[in-house]
């Protein structure tokens, strides 16, 4: 605990300087010196959804940079699109689950400081799918994610994104150091994983895009079975 707050406060004072390679460099000492070995905590329902997820976004052999926390609930924007009119509902599916990969920002226009302030950003929208669940699935999915969207107690809660379970190819660190890191991007931010006894939810965004992953207990694991349609920050 001492060593992250010195670790921020060292942050605070070179970001304003303006070096942020220094603090990236200080950063990641401050990291290293408070590592106190192995860490061998055993992976509890919440992790194990975690590290599914995760492991499904690092499918297609790209890298994933993440937060090593867990942040935001997972169901909020499920339940706003599937409040929303009639005409709005009616395209949302879920459908196979998917890495999530958002296309770059393209500007339309560049060159001088103006006109990359003034250019035309366009953000692009995920692609549509045509290949939902079938019906009985479609109900049993958006009943369960309907029931949870509203939590109990201390139903979410963060869950620390360990290195000694991390899929390979993904990355989890401090999130100040993925704020400094270049190479950090896109940068995931996975919310709370929140479970009933059928289904686990967990939401997911890379830069504008985001997504709801559902997942099913297999045997003592979990198992992501379905993608909700994408959205646009």
């Amino acid at each position: 605990m001492l060593m992250r707050r010195t670790a921020k406060m060292l942050a605070t004072f070179f970001s304003s300087k303006g070096t942020a390679r220094s603090a990236t460099a200080l950063l990641a000492g401050a990291m290293t010196l408070s590592a106190c070995g192995p860490d061998a905590r055993p992976m509890d329902d919440n992790a194990k959804i975690v590290k599914a997820t995760l492991s499904l976004l690092s499918s297609d052999g790209k890298p994933v940079c993440v937060d090593d926390a867990t942040q935001d609930r997972p169901l909020v924007i499920f339940r706003e699109m599937t409040a929303a009119p009639r005409p709005s509902r009616r395209p949302l599916r879920w459908y196979p689950p998917r890495p999530l990969r958002p296309e770059p920002i393209t500007q339309t226009d560049g060159g001088t400081d103006d006109a990359i302030r003034n250019a035309d950003i366009k953000l692009a929208e995920p692609s549509a799918r045509l290949d939902p669940l079938p019906g009985l699935e479609q109900l049993q999915l958006r009943t369960a994610a309907w029931r949870l969207s509203t939590p109990v107690g201390d139903a979410e809660q963060p869950t620390d994104i360990r290195t000694a379970w991390l899929p390979k190819g993904v990355s989890a660190r401090w999130w100040p150091l993925n704020r400094l890191r270049k190479d950090c991007d896109p940068r995931f931010i996975i919310s709370h994983p929140v479970r009933g006894k059928d289904f686990a939810f967990i939401a997911v965004r890379a830069d504008h895009w985001g997504t709801l992953y559902a997942l099913k207990p297999e045997g003592s694991d979990w198992k992501p079975v379905a993608e909700w349609s994408r959205w646009l920050y």
